[in-house]
């Protein structure tokens, strides 16, 4: 049978099962000792005639799903409005097509981690969550239950951390990078969803793909026990932290997805 494969590159920048976080390391409740975020990359621009640093590289492996597409729905609150997208002259023109273009973006750059010779992501959306005012989302499985009609393959709810109207002064941000609840095929049950926070850049790694790539990952391996979901490498992208830009889909990472049989269910045999 055909194999999972590592991506070729790597970006630069990251039944019903119980919620699984994905913890940053070096931050506890009510901290403000751990990480700093900034609304924009702090690492300066790379000059004409200079080199860029070397990407992390995945080993390569062979494909099990080769020309698959794996389709997202993206829910988003009202925090949007004051969250790193807002900073960005690319996404903050004022426009739906701007939130459109930071979706795409991020969806692009997760699947460049996860192996664009593995899943070809597609997303639908945005919609907006039915507790949009709240800082986070209070009955994910509520708006996931009402797309179902709308073929999707899993749904994310994105949350932002709140950044001043200057896009200047770094935050603390979330104690918590996201957390995933069932897997892929499941919305009619109101789960295969993740709450995944773009937390902004750490320094001059946008978090944002990475965090959401690990709970694809997640969510890929769902009916493994739950004591075989993490990996042991602080490189790997199921390592139980997050370590911006130094994670990759890694032979740990391999074998569970192959162990898996998520990837044969009905909703991802196109």
């Amino acid at each position: 049978s055909l194999l999972y494969s590592n991506p070729i590159s790597y970006g630069s920048y990251p039944v019903v099962y119980p919620y699984v976080y994905q913890t940053l390391p070096g931050i506890s409740e009510g901290s403000s000792s751990g990480p700093k975020f900034y609304p924009y990359s702090t690492k300066p621009k790379v000059e004409d005639g200079e080199e860029e640093e070397e990407v992390v590289e995945p080993v390569l492996y062979a494909s099990r799903l080769a020309a698959r597409n794996l389709d997202l729905c993206y829910f988003l609150g009202s925090d949007i409005f004051s969250s790193h997208v807002a900073c960005n002259e690319n996404w903050a023109d004022g426009t739906s097509e701007g939130v459109k273009r930071y979706i795409n973006e991020l969806t692009f750059e997760t699947n460049k981690l996860l192996g664009e010779n593995n899943l070809r992501l597609s997303w639908k959306g945005p919609y907006a969550r039915h507790d949009a005012d709240q800082r986070y989302p209070t009955n994910p499985s509520l708006d996931t239950t009402s797309v179902f009609s709308k073929g999707c393959d899993a749904v994310i709810f994105l949350v932002f951390n709140k950044f001043a109207a200057d896009c200047q002064t770094p935050v603390d941000g979330h104690q918590y990078a996201g957390q995933n609840k069932g897997g892929m095929c499941e919305t009619q049950a109101g789960t295969g969803y993740a709450i995944v926070v773009d937390q902004g850049y750490l320094e001059d790694v946008w978090t944002g793909p990475q965090i959401l790539a690990h709970h694809i990952l997640r969510m890929l391996i769902a009916d493994l026990p739950e004591k075989e979901k993490t990996c042991p490498a602080k490189t790997s992208l199921l390592h139980p932290h997050l370590y911006p830009g130094q994670q990759k889909v890694d032979q740990c990472t391999v074998d569970k997805l192959n162990k898996s049989k998520v990837s044969l269910r009905p909703c991802m045999q196109n």
